[in-house]
This record gives structure tokens, sequence and C-alpha cells, in this order.
């Protein structure tokens, strides 16, 4: 009854978390596993504006990405069906969280943060990482900040519908039976 019920699911999969998950290496592989397209807001947004969303933030500033953010989602979900990857910040407010749970599931990807703050220090486009200096900011520097970060996010992502909890130690391949299993028992 399971394997119908989801074969017959008619809304999005939007895969949210903090910056670092994973959520566009499981959103693909989700997809893929349930034979839909996949698409990354970051990469969306990257295309309508012809630029990257760090140049955004660099040249337009926070306030302007999120509206282009929060616009060009409108857009996906009222023309795009399958397994889509927001971006970290994307759950700015609950208007956010309601519409994006009217036309589908919300699925959180959580790491603790020690492993965020790991991953993210080595790509240092990322600017985050990288203090007003120039410099890498130390991981005790990183960590205090992306806590701060994240206790402003925290009370959206508690509103996923279905949460995949990792270490950081799994293989995505290995989650995906995990999370499909999880999407079956919620529809």
């Amino acid at each position: 009854m399971n394997e119908y019920r989801l074969k017959n699911y008619k809304g999005s999969f939007f895969i949210c978390g903090f910056m670092g998950v994973g959520k566009s290496t499981i959103g693909k592989l989700l997809a893929k596993e349930l034979a839909l397209p996949f698409r990354d807001l970051d990469t969306y947004i990257e295309e309508k504006e012809n630029c990257q969303v760090s140049e955004i933030f660099q040249n337009k500033g926070e306030e302007y990405f999120r509206a282009k953010e929060w616009e060009y989602l409108l857009e996906l979900t009222r023309n795009f069906v399958g397994v889509i990857s927001l971006g970290g910040g994307a759950l700015q407010n609950q208007q956010i969280v309601d519409h994006l749970k009217l036309h589908g599931l919300l699925i959180l990807i959580d790491l603790p943060l020690e492993v965020i703050v790991s991953r993210i220090r080595k790509n240092k486009k990322r600017p985050i990482v990288i203090d007003k200096d120039g410099e890498l900011k130390t991981e005790q520097k990183l960590l205090n900040e992306l806590k701060v970060l994240y206790s402003t996010r925290l009370e959206f992502y508690k509103q996923a519908q279905i949460k995949l909890i990792t270490n950081g130690t799994e293989d995505s391949k290995n989650l995906i039976p995990v999370l499909i299993d999880k999407i079956k028992k919620h529809v």
C-alpha cells in the first residue's frame, strides 16, 4: 500500500537544512531513486540572475538575495514538480514554510554543527568562512557564528514533516532507503 501511495504522490519534495548538510547530494540521489526531476534552488537563482550566489550577496546584499530567492521559489513551486534542494537560509519566515508544506513535503537533513564547520571550512568560496581581512576564520570562531545563525533558523527547520538526522559519516547513498521509508510512512 505504501508503494502505491508514494507513486501517486503529486507534490514536490523540498530538501531543507543548514549549509553543508548535503541537501543537494541527498536531493539528487532521492530524485534519481524516485525517478523525478531535480532542481537546486541556489543553482536556479544563479541561472536566473546570471551570476554566483556569493556575487549576489557581495554586490546586491542579502536582502536582495532573499527577495529573489522567494520569487524564484514561488516560480518553481508553480511550474515544477520533483525534488528541490533549498538554500540553507531559504526558510526565512512562516509564510515560506507554510507555502512549501502546501505544495509538498518539507524534508530536513540535520547534522551536528561540528561536522558542518569541518565541511564548510574546507570550501573557501563560502563567504562565511573568511574574515574581514580575507583570512580563514578559526574553527572555534566559525562554530560560534554558525551556532547563532543556526538558532535563528531552527524554529523553521523543526517544522519539516520528515527529519533525516545523520552524523556525517554515512555514505549518502545509504541514507536514501532510510529517507524513502520515512516518506512512505508519511504519505
